[in-house]
């Protein structure tokens, strides 16, 4: 019989399944009401690191500078798993640099992995990123 797992409590359920017999949630409900964002910062805690490595990615291309600090407490759950790692520090790369995402790098530094520590350390060394603004035809002299 083929399952899938709850998007809530991460039970295995069958497929199909309206309800979660483990936690009780209308599943479709949350789904439909629940934003594409929350969704994938939620997703961050499941137990299955395709699914996680999947909310990583998408998170890193949406650029939203609330996913720091959630990417970085998934790093840090999931310590054992240096690929992983790796991928939340290299996400924090391509987010704006603002405190929230300091923040989740300095956490990193005290990552178990030793590569995790020093791609973090890395990114912090070089500091932000300094924006260039497009010129414009007005500031050719």
């Amino acid at each position: 019989m083929n399952h899938h797992y709850c998007p809530l409590c991460y039970a295995e359920i069958p497929i199909g399944s309206v309800r979660c017999p483990a936690c009780g949630r209308d599943i479709e409900a949350w789904e439909r009401n629940t934003p594409y964002f929350d969704r994938l910062v939620w997703a961050l805690r499941n137990p299955h690191p395709e699914v996680r490595m999947g909310a990583i990615l998408s998170l890193q291309n949406q650029h939203n500078p609330a996913a720091a600090l959630p990417l970085a407490e998934c790093a840090l759950q999931s310590a054992v798993d240096v690929v992983q790692g790796l991928a939340v520090v290299e996400a924090l790369a391509h987010l704006p640099d603002d405190s929230d995402r300091q923040q989740a790098l300095k956490r990193l530094r005290d990552h178990p992995t030793h590569a995790v520590r020093e791609a973090a350390r890395q990114i912090l060394a070089r500091g932000p990123i300094p924006s260039h603004p497009i010129p414009s035809h007005q500031d050719k002299n």
